[in-house]
């Protein structure tokens, strides 16, 4: 019987642990390749962010307002936070309501890709060619335009 509630209380204290490894997935540079690929035929927007970076959240309620306005097959956006702890990113993105995917740099894109400052966004065509590496905030609007735009194109 004591074994059998000393099993009890281990599945217990393990339910939170559990439920804790299911939050942010970390990515890497073959993650992102791969994200790039898999969007061709739509418009994608890469967005590098963190939670302590004040520009950066100012920023977010416009992606998740653009990523709203246009259809998934024409329109893919990417979070990729650089943050290491994942827990403020996610309950960044519960507590915003992020409607587009967001993941942890493992520390290879940001190296790879000489990220030294926040936030920064690329955005590739729809033939997944890169049209816009950007350092420093952006403007609803301004991603809204790019986008119409891109999508105009053949």
């Amino acid at each position: 019987m004591k074994a059998l509630k000393t099993l009890f209380l281990l599945l217990l204290l393990a339910a939170p642990l559990s439920a804790m490894a299911e939050g942010v997935e970390k990515i890497g540079v073959q993650d992102l390749r791969k994200i790039v690929d898999s969007s061709k035929g739509r418009v994608l927007i890469v967005n590098y962010w963190a939670t302590w970076c004040s520009p950066c959240v100012k920023e977010f309620p416009g992606l998740i307002n653009v990523r709203r306005e246009f259809a998934e097959s024409d329109l893919h956006i990417v979070g990729i936070s650089v943050d290491y702890n994942p827990k403020p990113v996610e309950n960044f993105i519960r507590q915003n309501k992020v409607n587009f995917p967001v993941y942890i740099d493992d520390g290879s894109i940001a190296s790879m890709m000489d990220i030294g400052s926040i936030p920064r966004t690329l955005i590739y065509d729809r033939q997944g060619k890169k049209i816009l590496d950007h350092l420093g905030f952006i403007p609803e609007e301004s991603f809204r335009h790019v986008v119409e735009r891109l999508l105009a194109m053949p």
